[in-house]
């Protein structure tokens, strides 16, 4: 188990690390109200949706089921990440295209276990293709991936919503 664990971490692209590491950053400073460019708030939701594309392209066959399962997850995902962001709480910043915003206790927890689930389906990935090639695993792997993207969608649509506004 332990050579598992050490091959696993040895064998885990940089990327990996410094996406991990960019991500506990922007969740640690999420918790302190801030003011923040709406392109910066984009970065988080751009970063998930890229890495959940590159996903379904690389990893999966792309069927009208798979495609509608993960909009659909998308969707939803959107629906929770937009309810999780109060507008009360958040108003536009006297620069142009910035947002006052209260502390966000949701994105730290979000976005590591988002990038968790995502890791562990990239290393069975890598170490067991096969696996996701099982209905119910590859569908868990998409409804995950869609939810999580679509979660931070979401909460990117509130603040613009919020920003224009005022």
């Amino acid at each position: 188990m332990t050579d598992f664990i050490v091959h696993m971490l040895t064998g885990t692209p940089v990327w990996v690390y410094v996406l991990f590491v960019f991500l506990l950053i922007r969740g640690v400073k999420s918790r302190r109200p801030a003011t923040v460019s709406l392109t910066r708030q984009a970065v988080i939701p751009l970063i998930f949706l890229v890495w959940d594309l590159y996903d379904l392209v690389k990893y999966r066959h792309l069927s009208p089921t798979i495609v509608a399962v993960w909009i659909g997850v998308l969707v939803v995902g959107a629906a929770v990440g937009y309810s999780l962001i109060r507008p009360e709480r958040v108003r536009r910043g006297e620069e142009a295209g910035t947002i006052l915003r209260q502390p966000d206790y949701s994105a730290l927890p979000l976005m590591m276990t988002a990038f968790l689930i995502k890791y562990v389906f990239g290393v069975m990935a890598a170490v067991a293709p096969l696996t996701l090639a099982r209905p119910g695993v590859g569908m868990a792997s998409v409804a995950v991936g869609g939810l999580f993207a679509g979660s931070f969608i979401g909460k990117f649509t509130r603040y613009v919503q919020c920003y224009r506004q005022g």
